[in-house]
């Protein structure tokens, strides 16, 4: 029994050393597995490590490019916002002018209303009403225009008289001037005379009274009288040239090129200093118009 057990041992010995060296070669086999799973996972390391280091170094880029992009997109913005707040702003006020203007409207609407309806209420009048207030209106109508016609006569007859004043304004200065000088000239004369030893009775004299000198002059100006006046023309020549008041000169327009002269009319002195004389107008050739330049002279009549 004994050498049956040993025989029983030694079989269950080298089944076991069987297990164990089956044991160890697969132990092996894993371990080489182990090795070289750790070889290549040490050899892609490095080659992982890299790649990894480029994507950060990429990813550093691509970050700093997106902050850029974002700081402009930033600055963007706030510039937009600050130009939708200004419209929002100018929006604002716009449209609150828009509802003062609306509220404004709303209110004028209420009162064309109101007056529309005033003037419906005025239109329920009675017929006779209506066309006793237009026969009223046609008789008011009549007035008025009887009123502005003689309104315009009247303003032309004002114009009329001004002119009437002006002329005789001036006819005025004219006369007081030579009022205070036939004055001042007749104390003088009388002086002479009375020294002289002759008559100063006007009968005695009223003889000796001369036309004017030869002489020739230039239109210096014209005045256009009114309606009821006289036209007035200053000329170039005075009392220095032997002219006095009451003479007699004639104006007439030079030979131009072809145009021959042509005479424009006759003028009275009333109005006489040493170099210049205002006369008026006392007779006008057909269509004869004196203006500044003609000239005049008391030879036409001599």
């Amino acid at each position: 029994m004994i050498a049956g057990r040993e025989r029983l041992g030694g079989r269950d010995m080298s089944f076991l050393g069987k297990l164990l060296v089956g044991l160890q070669l697969f132990l092996s086999v894993v371990f080489l597995v182990f090795a070289g799973a750790v070889f290549s996972t040490q050899a892609n390391w490095k080659k992982t490590a890299d790649l990894a280091e480029e994507k950060v170094k990429k990813t550093e880029a691509n970050k700093l490019e997106v902050e850029q992009a974002f700081a402009t997109y930033k600055t963007r913005m706030e510039t937009d916002l600050k130009n939708e707040q200004a419209r929002a702003s100018d929006a604002e006020g716009r449209a609150k002018l828009l509802k003062d203007l609306g509220d404004s409207t709303e209110k004028e609407l209420v009162a064309a209303k109101t007056e529309r309806d005033e003037q419906r209420e005025l239109a329920k009048v009675s017929v006779e009403e209506a066309r006793q207030r237009r026969e009223e209106a046609l008789l008011q109508r009549g007035i008025n225009n009887d009123l502005q016609k003689l309104l315009n006569e009247k303003q032309d007859r004002v114009k009329a008289l001004e002119d009437v004043k002006f002329n005789l304004q001036v006819a005025e200065r004219a006369l007081q001037d030579k009022h205070t000088k036939l004055l001042n000239d007749l104390a003088l004369f009388q002086k002479i005379i009375a020294a002289a030893g002759l008559s100063t009775d006007p009968q005695t004299v009223a003889g000796l009274q001369t036309p004017p000198p030869a002489v020739d002059g230039e239109v210096l100006e014209t005045k256009r009288a009114g309606r009821s006046g006289s036209d007035l023309v200053e000329i170039s020549i005075g009392s220095d040239d032997g002219l006095a008041e009451g003479h007699k000169l004639s104006v007439y327009r030079p030979q131009v090129g072809d145009k021959a002269a042509k005479f424009l009319g006759d003028i009275k002195l009333v109005y006489v200093t040493p170099d210049r004389a205002v006369g008026v107008v006392i007779l006008r050739a057909k269509n004869g118009v004196i203006e500044r330049g003609d000239n005049v002279t008391s030879k036409l009549g001599q």
